[in-house]
């Protein structure tokens, strides 16, 4: 439950809600999403390097391994020639969550949790396309799998959030529906 602060007497501002942990919740998912992207990157810049060397590390039988490779594009290399369509994308989406979610706010830490791991993962994305010249770093790739081509922390975070979000949301909705009295089907 929120406190609200009172007012003293002659003011005339209104109450203030203070906000709980849960609030910040966002942000410190997103800021460890985005700390733990920096830190692979460096690692797989720094280990692997040079970039698109096809230096790598095999795991599990060669089913999984490290590749550090630098991508302008997005998945599959679309658009590949456009990395500050991807940065003005990331900026904006970026603000448009936090935006929202000042404004909003989230009941659900579920919804906190895909959410904050959806920021983290654009910011950190997008700290790329700032601070590298246009380019992602990747790292993990799944040889035998082409529907996982190459990708890092940020685009897993992004993937696992929208995932979190939609389940969430569409849950909600189902529990919704079925607490309402009188609904047909």
């Amino acid at each position: 439950m929120q406190e609200i602060d009172t007012v003293k007497e002659g003011e005339t501002s209104h109450p203030v809600k203070k906000r709980g942990w849960g609030h910040y919740w966002l942000y410190l998912v997103s800021g460890g999403v985005f700390l733990i992207d920096q830190l692979v990157k460096l690692w797989a810049e720094q280990t692997l390097g040079p970039a698109n060397s096809g230096n790598s590390i095999e795991l599990l039988g060669g089913f999984f391994r490290f590749l550090y490779i630098k991508n302008t594009g997005a998945s599959f290399g679309f658009l590949k020639d456009a990395p500050w369509l991807f940065a003005l994308l990331a900026v904006v989406v970026s603000l448009g969550i936090i935006g929202w979610y000042q404004r909003q706010g989230l009941k659900s830490n579920w919804l906190r949790l895909g959410t904050g791991l959806i920021l983290g993962g654009v910011v950190g994305n997008l700290s790329d396309r700032i601070f590298k010249e246009g380019a992602v770093t990747d790292m993990f790739n799944f040889p035998n799998i082409s529907l996982f081509r190459i990708f890092n922390v940020a685009d897993t975070a992004i993937t696992f959030g929208v995932i979190i979000v939609l389940l969430t949301s569409l849950l909600q909705a189902w529990r919704e529906s079925r607490a309402t009295p009188g609904k047909s089907e």
